[in-house]
């Protein structure tokens, strides 16, 4: 479905965010390598915007997206709560290399072991998306 609209959620143009679409489009297919694909063959969608369930892609076309990006945002793109803990989280302490101990893993830790069964009380945080 096309859209009508001439911003999108987060507040920009469309036109805009359309021709800064067709550039990372550009760039992606000279510059990217992707993952687990033929790259001769890849065609892959650009995203533009995305709020809710919705993503926007780089024709201006609002989608509702299925997929969850990978299952990872199934509260929904740009979820108020989320983009303040991000920024919250971002302005204290941006990233901790895995060896070093910090607040907010050793919390999330806490929480997820408390919803384990038995003695399930450790967890393996990782940054490779396994």
């Amino acid at each position: 479905m096309t859209t009508t609209e001439t911003a999108l959620p987060n507040g920009q143009d469309l036109h805009t965010a359309l021709a800064e679409g067709r550039r990372a489009y550009e760039l992606d297919r000279k510059h990217v390598f992707h993952s687990w694909s033929a790259q001769a063959q890849l065609n892959p969608m650009t995203i533009v915007a995305s709020q809710g369930s919705y993503i926007w892609d780089g024709d201006g076309n609002r989608l509702l997206d299925f997929s969850s990006q990978l299952v990872n945002t199934n509260i929904g793109h740009q979820h108020p709560r989320v983009v303040a803990a991000i920024a919250a989280q971002a302005a204290k302490l941006c990233t901790v290399a895995p060896q070093y101990v910090n607040d907010a893993r050793s919390e999330a830790a806490r929480l997820i072991a408390e919803r384990t069964p038995g003695d399930l009380d450790r967890v393996f945080f990782t940054n490779a998306g396994a």
